[in-house]
């Protein structure tokens, strides 16, 4: 069958977080927390914030891989509650909306390929993004996506905080495909994890599955139909090892 589109794992395959993100931003959540606990009455001090946070981000990777979502509210509810903070829903909530939305304060950096072979692709192929999000959500992601103007070259999107579900589950990857009009098996996935993006795809039933490791290599099974560092090598791998390419669109 014919390869119609090309779905795209977003963290550490189309783009990674620039230093401030480890800087300013991280400061920034920080004071955000000690605001809120400050509001409702029970000072923290820095050091027991970064404990917290910390903690909730261990939480976050164990639901992760457990195949669970755990939403920037839930998270941050955590975090009020290793603080000793009240439950309330609403404090929650507006604490929640600042540290999603500090994430737009920086800047993400696109991967090697990124810029120069989404657009050639874009015209043969529909390009669909199926991503696991955390704090940074799938509107804040499509912002940044708007900033190195390549949202428009996407038709099908599929975030975890949206959708409900996480790789490797089929209807993560099925929410994009739905929504670009396509089957699995007219479509390519890519993505950096080979126990969410590779085995994810193959049994969602993509008949191929690529792994990138421009960014970084993690092994594991199964194994991809084939590995890049580059997202330009995505044009002749298309033309020369899967088949040809179908008609502009």
């Amino acid at each position: 069958m014919t390869i119609k589109a090309i779905t795209f794992d977003f963290w550490g395959t189309l783009f990674t977080e620039g230093p401030e993100y480890a800087g300013s931003i991280k400061t920034l959540r920080n004071e955000i927390l000690m605001d809120a606990a400050s509001e409702a009455g029970v000072p923290a001090e820095p050091d027991a914030v970064m404990a917290a946070w910390r903690q909730a981000a261990l939480d976050f990777d164990a639901a992760w891989m457990a195949e669970q979502v755990m939403t920037p509210f839930d998270r941050v509810t955590r975090i009020f509650s290793y603080l000793g903070l009240p439950y309330d829903e609403g404090h929650i909530a507006l604490t929640t909306q600042r540290i999603v939305e500090a994430g737009l304060e920086g800047n993400l950096i696109p991967l090697p390929g990124v810029l120069e072979a989404l657009p050639q692709l874009a015209k043969q192929y529909r390009l669909g993004i199926v991503s696991d999000t955390g704090i940074s959500t799938g509107r804040i992601l499509r912002e940044q996506l708007k900033r190195h103007k390549l949202h428009d070259l996407f038709s099908g999107f599929a975030f975890s905080d949206e959708t409900g579900v996480v790789k490797p589950k089929p209807q993560a990857f099925l929410a994009a495909l739905d929504e670009m009009g396509v089957k699995p098996q007219e479509a390519l996935h890519i993505g950096d994890i080979p126990r969410t993006d590779i085995a994810g795809a193959f049994q969602t039933g993509y008949p191929y599955a690529v792994l990138y490791t421009g960014l970084s290599h993690r092994n594991g099974q199964p194994e991809p139909t084939a590995r890049i560092v580059n997202h330009l090598e995505l044009i002749p791998l298309l033309k020369e090892v899967i088949g040809h390419a179908p008609r502009a669109m």
